[in-house]
């Protein structure tokens, strides 16, 4: 009988020695797979691979350049109502040679056209030959500015140590041409009106600018 009870004790002892075993192997396990996971870096599942890609901002397109470079002509046609100095109909009578040109200027480009047709009257010329067209570099035509001389010989030496006499001039910005293709532009001496001059005009960008910018 005794011996039956110490099979009885032997049989629960190893039971809960195998349980106490059991839990020590499961904690154990536990613990090397916790481990192994905070070494391995973190892989996103394929549905936040789709989340993550969708997040990434787009390339911002290009700031356009401020300004627009191009190529301006301009061609003199006719003038009225210039300005005459003292004495003109004077000269008128002793010599032609006071017919009036022009001299265009912008970006440090200059050009002049012959003196007006001798068939048109100082007081309103017109330029049929060697009146253009004259090509500008426009680098900027919101800061470029186009410079107009009326200008005619003075052989009698009217104005003092000169023998050029301004019947106007003027200063206009290239903005303001870009879209036009006749302009008057009016002209001044000193500070007084002194007539307008007729200018053909046309300006081609050097190249278009990339979309959205080019209104495509």
């Amino acid at each position: 009988m005794k011996g039956l009870e110490n099979i009885t004790e032997f049989v629960v002892v190893s039971n809960l020695e195998n349980r106490v075993l059991n839990a020590a192997i499961s904690k154990g396990q536990d613990w090397w797979k916790h481990r192994q996971d905070r070494n391995q870096p973190n892989q996103p599942n394929q549905a936040n691979q789709g989340n993550v890609s969708q997040s990434i901002p787009q390339a911002s397109a290009p700031t356009p350049t401020v300004g627009i470079h191009g190529y301006l002509t301009i061609t003199i046609l006719r003038a009225q109502d210039l300005h005459e100095p003292p004495l003109s109909m004077i000269k008128a009578s002793i010599s032609s040679s006071d017919r009036p040109y022009v001299i265009v200027e912008c970006n440090q480009q200059r050009f002049q056209t012959l003196q007006a047709d001798s068939n048109s009257s100082n007081r309103h010329p017109q330029w049929t030959s060697d009146n253009g067209p004259f090509g500008f570099k426009i680098f900027n035509p919101h800061t470029d500015h186009l410079t107009v001389w009326v200008q005619g010989q003075d052989p009698l030496h009217i104005i003092k140590n000169s023998k050029v006499k301004i019947l106007g001039m003027c200063e206009i910005n290239v903005s303001r041409l870009i879209d036009e293709k006749q302009m008057w532009l009016p002209l001044r001496y000193g500070n007084q009106p002194a007539g307008q001059l007729l200018l053909q005009c046309c300006f081609t960008p050097s190249e278009r600018p990339p979309p959205p910018y080019n209104n495509n």
